[in-house]
């Protein structure tokens, strides 16, 4: 929590903060007892370097998501969905003007991670097409779980422990440029979000 508040203190100082700037906020219980207990300063690329180090550390990471592959349960409801997100540093603030929360998420990160997660039916017409509508590409998810292993090409695979989707109005990539705790932080001028991952 210490780091929140740093992060938020900092913002205001180089006069890009506004007065609805707050700590960054879960949406739901599951996700409030998640974020309590997951690490915010464990970074995919600790992982890719000594995997061994950070066995049974649950994490949480903000990524946009890049590519979404659904399909129904073998068993019981529901539908299970493999997701590969593009990571991007997030300083755990939020914008919140009107009802609208909106999340300042860095430009740039520390590349691929991919999870298996499940997804349950809200209504009898619910499918694997609206699952992976729901998980699009160039939507924003914090992902919550434990790394369990680092592909060939690099990807970290995580073992889901919660995962929340938020749509293009809620966050933009154009108003900060910042990477992990205590590196370089500037003020982009842009006025559209910065473009979608590539090969979308």
């Amino acid at each position: 929590m210490i780091r929140i508040f740093i992060v938020a203190a900092f913002a205001l100082n180089v006069l890009v903060s506004c007065v609805s700037n707050q700590p960054y906020r879960p949406a739901s219980k599951p996700e409030e007892i998640e974020f309590a207990r997951d690490r915010l300063d464990l970074y995919p690329d600790d992982v890719r370097k000594d995997l061994a180090a950070h066995a049974g550390m649950a994490v949480v990471w903000a990524g946009i998501i890049r590519d979404t592959n659904a399909r129904e349960r073998d068993t019981g409801d529901g539908i299970m969905a493999d997701t590969i997100f593009e990571h991007h540093y997030f300083d755990w603030v939020q914008d919140k003007k009107g009802c609208c929360v909106k999340l300042s998420v860095s430009p740039r990160g520390e590349g691929l991670f991919r999870t298996t997660w499940r997804l349950d039916k809200t209504s009898r017409t619910a499918d694997t097409e609206s699952a992976e509508k729901y998980a699009a590409p160039g939507k924003l998810a914090i992902v919550y779980g434990v790394p369990e292993k680092v592909d060939a090409n690099g990807t970290v695979v995580l073992k889901y422990r919660y995962l929340r989707v938020l749509d293009a109005k809620h966050f933009r990539t154009n108003e900060f440029d910042y990477g992990r705790m205590g590196e370089s932080f500037r003020v982009i001028q842009s006025k559209t979000n910065s473009p979608p991952p590539a090969g979308q």
